[in-house]
């Protein structure tokens, strides 16, 4: 019998070399008791998740410990590789509305609808472009978050709903209705819109939000209900399906604990010619996953005028800095009505930065990058024009725990590409 996700326990694990899901199984009947299903974590993968019952619902501590004393029984048995318990834990406070978390107002230089566009020269970037590949044309980006919903400023030619899906109910329709569920802890309803929209946003400067790659085609794919606390294996799912059904780009504005399945499915996607990324993270002060990641690119937070967004989550991780402090967005308001409105978060962050890639490689030719440098380098290829000298803007008083900058468009698109051996 199926259990509501709120009361799932979950336990990923690696078995021996041959053994199959059926005998995964009865391990954990044997050990933890009957009631136990197992699945493939993805199509292909060697990694088995085991679900059950927890009398407590997803985010309590009682919850956590459930999760993690069924792991350490498993561990203590001997009969696999690696056993991990999978947590949704808060590591990850979600973008949220200007002035929320006692976060100071936007300065008046960001009531301006253009005011990201101007910052990162994208102007400027659009004119170096040519006809054929301007905006993004042909660039696929996954978007693993709560779904979609159709908003004048994110526009049905944004998405390819023809490979989108719906790892959470296991279904091809990632329709958010922005009905949070009462039982998933603080729950996200149209995220997946208002970060999707700073990526592809077909609206206008005038009006409403026009997204970094307007000619690129964003693939929704619900993985989450909330982007606080989520099963970092649904997420594994959803870049999976990303790399299986061909995107060219990963987007995550989502984070949590990590677990090694999520790094292992994000590993097959940068071999396969992704560009895979998150967002930092949130008022939490640390990099959370998979951020945290060394094979995902991190992005943390500027505001208007190259400030560091003090609310960003900061370190070593973090790879590089794009705005994500009032940033306007397409959202919705109580009664669900279309509005555009300004938030704060890495969350846009990254979907900047998955902008910016999307215009780099239809620039350069995502299939002459491959050409040139093996799907498996694409990822570090362009890492290192991020890098190549005034690509990434190092504003006054900079602090390294923000990246090495924050990106200039023009300039990443005018930067030469790196040698083949790089």
């Amino acid at each position: 019998m199926a259990v509501d996700r709120a009361h799932q326990l979950r336990i990923v694990v690696q078995p021996e070399s041959g053994a199959t899901v059926a005998s995964v199984r009865a391990v954990a009947h044997e050990v933890l008791g009957d009631g136990w299903q197992a699945r493939r974590l993805t199509r292909g993968s060697q990694l088995v998740v085991l679900t059950g019952a927890s009398s407590a619902t997803v985010g309590t501590d009682q919850h956590a410990r459930e999760s993690h004393e069924a792991a350490l029984a498993l561990i203590r048995h001997g009969r696999f590789r690696k056993t991990e318990a999978d947590v949704p834990v808060p590591a990850f406070e979600p973008p949220a509305a200007v002035g929320a978390f006692g976060g100071a107002q936007c300065r008046d230089d960001s009531a301006r609808l253009d005011w990201v566009h101007r910052t990162i020269k994208w102007h400027e970037a659009m004119s170096h472009m040519a006809a054929a590949t301007w905006g993004g044309v042909g660039i696929r980006i996954g978007h693993p978050d709560s779904g979609y919903t159709l908003h004048p400023n994110l526009g049905a030619d944004a998405l390819d709903l023809t490979l989108d899906r719906d790892v959470i109910d296991n279904d091809d329709d990632p329709l958010d209705d922005l009905d949070p569920n009462p039982l998933w802890p603080m729950p996200n309803p149209g995220h997946g819109t208002s970060t999707g929209s700073v990526i592809v946003g077909r609206g206008t400067e005038a009006a409403g939000i026009v997204g970094l790659a307007p000619a690129a085609k964003l693939v929704p794919i619900r993985a989450t209900e909330s982007v606080v606390q989520l099963f970092d294996s649904d997420v594994a799912e959803a870049v999976a399906h990303a790399r299986r059904v061909g995107c060219h780009i990963v987007s995550m504005s989502l984070g949590g604990k990590g677990f090694f399945g999520l790094e292992e499915e994000i590993q097959r996607a940068v071999d396969g010619g992704m560009i895979v990324m998150a967002a930092a993270g949130n008022h939490v002060r640390l990099v959370t996953a998979p951020a945290s990641f060394g094979n995902c690119l991190a992005v943390a937070a500027t505001g208007p005028g190259d400030t560091r967004w003090d609310g960003s989550s900061r370190g070593a991780a973090v790879d590089v800095a794009m705005p994500g402090s009032c940033v306007h967005n397409a959202s919705f308001n109580d009664a669900k009505q279309p509005v555009v409105s300004r938030g704060n978060g890495t969350s846009y962050s990254v979907a900047h930065l998955a902008g910016a890639a999307a215009l780099w490689l239809a620039h350069h030719g995502r299939d002459q990058l491959i050409t040139r440098y093996g799907a498996k380098n694409v990822q570090a290829a362009f890492l290192a024009v991020l890098r190549w000298p005034g690509v990434c803007v190092v504003p006054t008083d900079w602090d390294d725990d923000w990246g090495i900058g924050r990106v200039d468009l023009l300039k990443l698109l005018q930067a030469p590409l790196p040698p083949p051996n790089e």
